[in-house]
């Protein structure tokens, strides 16, 4: 066999190797509370401005970066490892088949993804738990005022505005006395109106019939008044629809 025959040697062999782009990860470590946590730096660079601007931070003269092992993590103060551990499962899920988490991890996803503009973490977040229908009105109040989800405000304002029954004092210490003011005032006055003109309309067009009752004219007016409530309810939260709004997109 000539020298030209001979396969490739190792050496030659190496030089032909190569790390591919979107499959070779780098790792880091994250300490929350007492536990580690060792996952690819990728989705927190790609997805997180916070986490990428971190990572371009120089260390110390002959100090090793943080997160390169158990011995020097990326702590975490302040936050939840329950918390953590759900948002990994959406960043990095062990599930070919879905993502599949409980309401409560859910909401996890979303407290973190906010915090840390995981923009797809969190609007995914926001979607699944569209679809827990087991969470009430005043719930789904009570995350979007601290998450910043207008659509969620602008519903369940409109939603406790619309409904038959008032307020209750607990709903109102849930969402905050100032709002149930408000939202009682967008009904009273609502209503008010709606009685104005449904009166006049009854005086000028039509004839008492002898079977109504009093009850059924009451019920006509509420019925009149709740159809004109929805532009109120922007005329009266719409400055903070739009904070919610600008915090989202932060």
């Amino acid at each position: 066999m000539s020298k030209t025959d001979r396969p490739n040697s190792p050496v030659q062999a190496h030089t032909l190797d190569s790390r591919d782009q979107d499959y070779y990860f780098e790792t880091i470590t994250f300490k929350v509370e007492n536990t580690f946590f060792n996952v690819p730096r990728y989705h927190f660079e790609r997805s997180s401005e916070i986490f990428a601007t971190m990572f371009t931070l120089p260390a110390g003269d002959g100090v090793p970066a943080e997160g390169q092992s158990d011995r020097n993590p990326i702590v975490l103060e302040g936050i939840s490892s329950v918390d953590f551990r759900a948002l990994l499962k959406v960043l990095y899920p062990l599930q070919i088949r879905g993502i599949r988490l409980t309401k409560d991890e859910w909401i996890s996803v979303l407290k973190l993804s906010t915090q840390w503009h995981f923009v797809d973490a969190r609007s995914l977040a926001i979607e699944e738990l569209d679809k827990h229908s087991e969470m009430g009105v005043v719930d789904r109040i009570l995350l979007a005022q601290k998450y910043g989800i207008a659509g969620w405000l602008r519903l369940g304002y409109t939603t406790l505005a619309q409904r038959s029954n008032a307020i209750s004092q607990e709903e109102a210490e849930k969402i905050g006395w100032k709002t149930a003011f408000l939202l009682g005032q967008v009904r009273e006055d609502a209503l008010s109106q709606a009685y104005r003109q449904t009166q006049a309309l009854y005086q000028n067009t039509r004839p008492r019939r002898p079977y109504d009752s009093e009850d059924e004219d009451e019920a006509e007016m509420y019925a009149a008044g709740l159809n004109i409530q929805v532009g109120r309810i922007e005329d009266v939260f719409g400055e903070e629809f739009r904070t919610a709004q600008l915090e989202s997109t932060v």
